[in-house]
């Protein structure tokens, strides 16, 4: 069976777990903590770099979102979110390709600051000091949103211009990937589409798909993490209903060592 290494606190993992609800995909989802991440963690043992998400298929391993979506639409035929049509496909390719350069700076400049307000003594010494420093400036959310306020013109300028969803006529893994980074901001209250309408209707009708409940009970019970800031207790118990979720779906989960 498909191993899923991830959390629902990662956006690309939540990306793969989605596609796979989507689908109805049987597959096991283990939950990997925080201090079980990097190259010095648990998930090293199976995944070199010990990021997520991971697939662990027979002795098959990969990571990277991207790439993991793209072998698994390829592996089982889905064509419908990841077109054979060459130039089709270019397309999304050329989104994902620019993905983490770009789209991924939503999590970077607005999201991740308010997030890590939770456990910032355990990142201390960890790395990341780019990112402490963003959790800790008073303007943060006001310098977070206007930041990516140019990633969304650039979205709705280059990708979703002339389509309804980004490079096609229907949704692919594109469209997936950066669903998951834009609308986390939303559940969070930490910005307001409605100056972006063309982003603000591509997000309800990605909100519409299958699977999208179950996919995203991180982010709802996570809830407004900008007039109240995040604690501990509310980011595992976030994680909790994420893994609870996925659970009521059908899938079996287990957590890393278990």
């Amino acid at each position: 069976m498909l191993t899923v290494y991830g959390q629902g606190a990662s956006q690309p993992s939540r990306a793969v777990l989605w596609l796979l609800l989507m689908k109805g995909f049987e597959f096991e989802f283990c939950d990997v903590r925080i201090d079980q991440f990097g190259p010095s963690g648990a998930l090293a043992r199976i995944q070199p770099t010990g990021q997520v998400p991971s697939i662990e298929d027979g002795d098959f391993v990969l990571c990277e979102m991207p790439a993991i979506m793209a072998y698994l639409c390829d592996k089982h035929g889905w064509d419908d979110l990841y077109p054979r049509d060459l130039q089709a496909r270019a397309y999304v390719d050329q989104y994902l390709h620019a993905h983490h350069e770009r789209t991924r700076r939503v999590m970077v400049e607005l999201m991740a600051p308010h997030v890590t307000v939770a456990f910032m003594d355990f990142l201390e010494g960890r790395g990341g000091d780019d990112l402490l420093e963003r959790a800790r400036r008073p303007d943060k959310l006001e310098r977070g949103q206007a930041r990516v306020r140019q990633i969304f013109r650039l979205i709705e300028a280059a990708y979703l211009r002339g389509t309804p969803f980004l490079c096609t006529e229907q949704p692919s893994i594109a469209d997936i990937a950066c669903y998951e980074e834009l609308a986390q901001l939303t559940w969070a209250r930490l910005f307001d589409f409605d100056e972006f309408p063309v982003l603000s209707r591509w997000l309800e009708a990605m909100s519409r798909l299958p699977g999208h409940e179950a996919a995203h009970a991180y982010n709802v019970t996570l809830g407004d993490i900008a007039s109240q800031p995040n604690t501990i207790e509310r980011f595992l118990a976030a994680n909790a209903a994420a893994v609870e979720a996925i659970s009521r779906a059908g899938i079996k989960t287990r957590h890393l060592g278990d």
